[in-house]
């Protein structure tokens, strides 16, 4: 997948997570400006995984703030190459 793919995937699964957003989602969107409290995070990375099939480990978790950051991680990654 592209990395432009890929973004407007977890753009898809934020809006999905969160129907009531109505601001544009970028790749410098972070999640707490998107209102994302910690179990919506827990719940988008749940989505993230099963929709790339694979894990994003808890070390990763921290680091991932942006919609860019998630993207990134998911491009590097062997399952969405």
């Amino acid at each position: 997948m592209s990395q432009e793919e890929i973004t407007n995937e977890i753009v898809r699964l934020i809006r999905q997570e969160m129907p009531d957003v109505e601001d544009d989602i970028t790749p410098d969107s972070t999640f707490e400006g998107l209102g994302m409290d910690s179990l919506t995070r827990v719940d988008l990375l749940a989505a993230v995984e099963r929709t790339f099939g694979l894990e994003v480990p808890d070390d990763a978790v921290a680091s991932l703030l942006r919609v860019s950051d998630l993207t990134d991680f998911l491009l590097t990654s062997k399952a969405a190459v």
